[in-house]
């Protein structure tokens, strides 16, 4: 019997390398039609637990020509990440200026199946770090007709999945949204778990500021 070891809360079989779950690159019509009802649903389920949490911003990008990677689990699509084109992260002040990458995730569900957003931002975490990023950028649009109480649920799921909070900040645009970092680490059990192309590697480019 092949034995198993746990990283990070992932129980992987050595006997068996390949890996449970794949990154692949979301680009026709019909799969970012997919990944964009995901993130709708994610917002409606969000919405039940009276947390406001706008999706438009993150539809309208896995919609347009923007990089978009699905996480599969025995192809079924679980959760996806966002690279913006031509990301401005300037309003950021201080906290933007050093080498990163802005991305944008359908958001977990606290008490629901967070699996797919954790994998992620473990994967990100480990590429940003062998990239040479220094760190992760999440926006999140906030509004003030959510209970203080429920926000807080999504707030403290996020942060036990390792991303930390800035204060609020205007984009350019006018928007207000929440501010989310994940510090760049090295983590083997990303790797171990995930396979991923070269293309979705190539997301991870270290940009100039």
């Amino acid at each position: 019997m092949g034995t198993t070891g746990a990283i990070d809360g992932l129980t992987i079989g050595r006997d068996n390398p390949r890996p449970a779950y794949e990154m692949l690159p979301i680009s026709t019509g019909a799969s970012r039609a997919e990944a964009a009802a995901l993130a709708q649903e994610a917002a409606l389920r969000l919405a039940e637990q009276h947390i406001d949490h706008p999706t438009s911003h993150l539809v309208d990008l896995i919609r347009s020509q923007a990089d978009v990677l699905g996480l599969y689990e025995d192809g079924i699509l679980i959760s996806c990440l966002v690279v913006p084109p031509d990301p401005d992260v300037r309003h950021w002040g201080t906290e933007g200026r050093a080498p990163g990458l802005l991305v944008s995730l359908v958001p977990p569900v606290p008490g629901g199946d967070i699996q797919g957003v954790r994998l992620l931002t473990l994967w990100l975490a480990d590429r940003a770090a062998r990239s040479g990023l220094e760190c992760v950028w999440w926006e999140i649009p906030t509004t003030t007709n959510a209970s203080s109480e429920a926000s807080t649920s999504l707030t403290d799921t996020l942060h036990d999945l390792g991303w930390e909070y800035l204060p609020p900040i205007h984009r350019t645009d006018g928007e207000r949204v929440k501010r989310l970092r994940l510090r760049a680490e090295p983590r083997d059990a990303s790797a171990v778990a995930l396979s991923a192309p070269d293309a979705a590697l190539r997301l991870l480019a270290v940009s100039e500021r």
